[in-house]
């Protein structure tokens, strides 16, 4: 009988607490489940293996800030503050008066935009040549530290370009060249050094000269100028040695054209068929001071492509010069190389023999009697 009880007793107590758990529960509403608190994410992510990321696309931090970073999304910019919780767009200068709602109360303020470096370009009222020399005349041509100019001169300069049967002889060019050669190096920024020699038939001449880029009109200087000084010794530097000394003056017509000017004083300068025969007949001759005025013209005709031209004329120390030295040419000009083609009456390319004509050596210097030549040159860096 006892133990009867006892049974029922249990059993009883079972369906009351079945009864009760029932009762507590929400009709409808789904047994809740355990989760892990936000707060424990910390402790999750420090056992698993964290890489550094040196810099991520479109993300990046705000300076003198803790809590905020900027979001670039879709062409837009967005202010994320993890401490207030906000998010807010950066609207551009233009929009931002009229458009950027009142800043709040605590929050730190949005970060403008960074400035785009504006991307370095020429200057667009300044002339640009490529070429430290026109045909024979400096253009002042900026030439930057580390920069090495390479420059071929050739002149056809004893067969005339339109002589009779000129076409068969290919305009003089079957006849000899004075093809001379140098290179100009740009020690610093404005200091530059150069070596340029002659061939046999021209003496020989070992040119050695320096000079100084004074003022640069991409700089903005009202024109660009250079001044340099050079020795030429003729029979590689062994017979006679003739100095001069040149300031060189270029001024831009906006961006299409360029004039140049330039006066050259010349010590101890001789006659042309003296300075050429140095090789063979060393003779002492003496010399005299020539002073010369060059000026020039370069005009573009498209982007690429210059018509040039250029006179010197001795106006002290002629040494028999009668005419001017000149030369009517095109240039094309490609990136760092350009190359010029031109008739001339003057065989000479040293800073010394540029003013003389042909006419030194009993030949046409008129219009009539020009010759083919032309310039290679190339900044090799």
């Amino acid at each position: 009988m006892r133990s009867s009880f006892i049974r029922c007793s249990r059993v009883l107590l079972v369906l009351l607490t079945v009864c009760l758990r029932a009762a507590a529960q929400v009709p409808g509403e789904p047994v809740p489940s355990i989760s892990r608190p936000v707060g424990s994410i910390g402790p999750a992510l420090e056992q698993e293996r964290l890489a550094a990321v040196p810099r991520l696309e479109g993300v990046e931090f705000v300076n003198g800030s803790g809590s905020q970073v900027v979001l670039e999304r879709d062409g837009k910019r967005y202010l994320i503050d993890t401490q207030n919780q906000t998010i807010r767009e950066i609207l551009p200068p233009s929009m931002a008066s009229a458009q950027l709602p009142p800043a709040q109360t605590g929050a730190a303020p949005v970060p403008a935009a960074p400035a785009v470096k504006p991307e370095e370009k020429k200057e667009p009222e300044t002339y640009y040549t490529e070429d430290i020399v026109l045909w024979n005349l400096p253009t002042a041509h900026h030439l930057p530290k580390k920069a090495l100019m390479l420059d071929f001169t050739h002149r056809f300069a004893f067969d005339e370009a339109f002589e009779p049967g000129a076409v068969s002889d290919l305009f003089g060019m079957d006849g000899f060249s004075i093809s001379s050669f140098g290179f100009t190096y740009g020690i610093t920024n404005r200091w530059f050094a150069g070596i340029y020699r002659t061939p046999t038939t021209f003496g020989r001449i070992l040119q050695l000269s320096t000079g100084l880029q004074l003022t640069r009109e991409n700089a903005g200087h009202p024109v660009s100028s250079t001044l340099r000084v050079g020795v030429e010794g003729t029979n590689h530097f062994r017979n006679k040695y003739i100095t001069s000394l040149e300031l060189a003056l270029a001024r831009s017509i906006k961006s299409r054209a360029q004039i140049y000017f330039t006066p050259t004083v010349s010590f101890n300068n001789r006659t042309l068929t003296v300075v050429a025969g140095d090789v063979f007949n060393p003779t002492p001759v003496d010399g005299v001071t020539t002073t010369a005025l060059g000026a020039g013209l370069s005009v573009d005709i498209r982007p690429t492509v210059a018509i040039l031209g250029e006179a010197i004329y001795r106006v002290d120390g002629s040494l028999g010069a009668v005419r001017p030295s000149f030369m009517l040419g095109i240039q094309k000009k490609v990136y760092r190389h350009t190359f010029t083609l031109g008739l001339t009456n003057a065989p000479g390319t040293t800073l010394s023999t540029r003013s003389a004509t042909r006419g030194a050596y009993g030949f046409d210097d008129t219009f009539g009697g020009l010759t083919i030549g032309f310039n290679l040159s190339r900044r090799l860096f």
